[in-house]
Order: C-alpha cells, then sequence, then structure tokens
C-alpha cells in the first residue's frame, strides 16, 4: 500500500480592507424615474407591484418603469447601462 498526498484548500476569503459608499439617495421619489427589476423568480412581480402601489400613494409624480433580467444568477451589462441611463432610482425584487 502506497501512501497519498492529499491537498487540502483553505475557502476563506482575506479580509476585506476598505469600504464601499452608497450610492445617493433622492430626497423624493416625486418627479423621478424608478426602475423596478424582476429577477426572474415566482412571484417577483406580484412583490414589485405592491411596492409601486404603495411608493405611488407616497409619491404620486414618480414615474415607474419594469425590467426583466434573462436569469436569476445576474444581471447582463446590457441591462446595467440601460438602467444608468433611464432611472434615478432602482428597487430589485426577489420572489418565491
Amino acid at each position: 500500500m502506497t501512501a497519498g498526498r492529499i491537498t487540502v484548500y483553505d475557502p476563506t476569503a482575506d479580509e476585506r480592507v476598505g469600504q464601499d459608499n452608497l450610492a445617493p439617495r433622492p430626497t423624493t421619489l416625486d418627479g423621478r424615474v424608478v426602475g423596478l427589476i424582476d429577477n426572474t423568480k415566482d412571484r417577483a412581480e406580484v412583490i414589485l407591484r405592491q411596492v409601486e402601489d404603495q411608493l405611488r400613494a407616497q409619491f404620486p409624480e414618480a414615474e415607474f418603469r419594469y425590467y426583466r433580467k434573462q436569469s436569476v444568477s445576474g444581471m447582463g451589462p446590457q441591462l446595467g447601462q440601460k438602467l444608468t441611463d433611464e432611472v434615478d432610482a432602482v428597487i430589485a425584487a426577489v420572489g418565491d
């Protein structure tokens, strides 16, 4: 019987240095365009419709636009650029 070698990997990440700053928040959504992103999971659209209803009651002058990711795993660069160009704020829903 021959002795074998086992390689063990440490799955922990290096300690994070620094902190990302949050994007500036608008003082109101009135007069702004709000992007609502459906992540393709079940009931995400239902959640977004309820969020829109509640926000519309508070901010009647806001405009809401719906977007849908191609898959739950991530957002493609085209959608990211579209959001950057078209909306002032973004809300993402995770259904299920």
